[in-house]
């Protein structure tokens, strides 16, 4: 019997031992610069919400409104975490509020600093010896609730 491809070898097994090494350090070079993007458009963004913390410090529940209601709140937000802070929502018993400031909501808390927010509450009064679950939520997305009570 003939042989049909004549007596051609392949490559080095070092040859091919250095190919396949360089080919796995491309690779992986490609996926730790993905990885790397990402983590950091992640953290830029909507998981940076994990770096939020805020503290509900007080809620006073008094005042009244120009329409004569007795259902102006005033709370107090202490910014605890390592990232500023944009509240844009404060809710009462899950109902939303009316912000009383000139510029209304979101509020920015820098770090280590404290806002007083005042709202109109969803109730046209408090009831002395009510309970009230008061939510606060930030733009990434994070809520802190505490209950307090008139």
């Amino acid at each position: 019997m003939r042989k049909m491809y004549g007596d051609r070898s392949g490559i080095s097994p070092v040859i091919a031992t250095i190919l396949m090494i360089l080919i796995v350090i491309v690779g992986m070079s490609i996926v730790f610069a993905y990885v790397s993007v990402y983590t950091q458009t992640y953290q830029s963004g909507i998981g940076s919400s994990v770096l939020e913390s805020l503290t509900i410090e007080d809620v006073c529940f008094n005042g009244t409104t120009a329409n004569g209601f007795n259902n102006l709140a005033t709370v107090a937000v202490y910014n605890s975490g390592l990232i500023p802070v944009t509240v844009n929502g404060i809710y009462v018993d899950g109902n939303a509020t009316t912000p009383m400031l000139a510029s209304g909501l979101p509020v920015s808390i820098p770090v280590g600093q404290q806002a007083i927010i005042q709202v109109q509450g969803p109730y046209s009064q408090w009831y002395t010896g009510a309970y009230y679950n008061i939510k606060v939520t930030t733009l990434r997305g994070s809520s802190f609730e505490k209950t307090f009570t008139d």
